[in-house]
C-alpha cells in the first residue's frame, strides 16, 4: 500500500466526511448514510469502495477505520489546522508589520492612522487563529510519536 493510494482514497470532501464520521465510532452503512445526509446509497457505496485502503468492514457489515485510516485522518487534520492557517497568520503579521514600518519612516504624520487599525487587526487575527482555531505556531513533538504507533 503506497501513500498515493491512501491519499487517493481520501481525495474527495465526502470521503473526508466519511473518514471523520468513522473515526468517532464504527458504523453500519445505513447509519453512515443517515448521519452524513447522503440520499443515494449508490453514491455512498461508490465512495466507500474508493476508501478500501483506509476502511475495513467486519462480518456484520460495520465499517471502521484501519491504521492507515487513522493516519490519513491525522494527515487531514494536520493540513487543515496547520497548513494554510499558520501561513496566513505569518503572512498577515509580516505584511501589516511592513506597512507599519513603511509609514513610520516615510510618513510619520500618518503613522497613527495606519498603526491603530493594522495593530488591531493583528491582535484580532492572532487571537482568532491561535485561540479560537487552536492553531499552534510550533509543531507538536507528540504528533510524530503518534504516527509511529499507527
Amino acid at each position: 500500500m503506497t501513500s498515493d493510494e491512501v491519499f487517493e482514497a481520501i481525495s474527495h470532501p465526502m470521503r473526508i466526511a466519511i473518514l471523520k464520521e468513522l473515526a468517532k465510532k464504527p458504523t453500519r452503512f445505513a447509519d453512515l448514510k443517515r448521519k452524513l445526509k447522503i440520499k443515494s446509497s449508490g453514491l455512498l457505496d461508490f465512495h466507500l469502495k474508493k476508501m478500501d485502503a483506509v476502511v475495513t468492514t467486519d462480518k456484520d457489515g460495520i465499517y471502521t477505520l484501519n491504521a492507515r485510516g487513522f493516519a490519513a485522518l491525522h494527515a487531514v487534520n494536520v493540513v487543515s489546522n496547520y497548513g494554510w492557517q499558520r501561513r496566513s497568520l505569518i503572512i498577515n503579521i509580516a505584511m501589516l508589520g511592513s506597512i507599519n514600518i513603511y509609514f513610520f519612516f516615510t510618513a510619520p504624520q500618518f503613522y497613527l492612522f495606519t498603526a491603530i487599525p493594522t495593530i488591531g487587526w493583528i491582535v484580532f487575527y492572532s487571537y482568532w487563529t491561535l485561540v479560537k482555531r487552536g492553531v499552534r505556531l510550533r509543531n507538536n513533538s507528540n504528533s510524530s510519536k503518534e504516527m509511529e504507533v499507527l
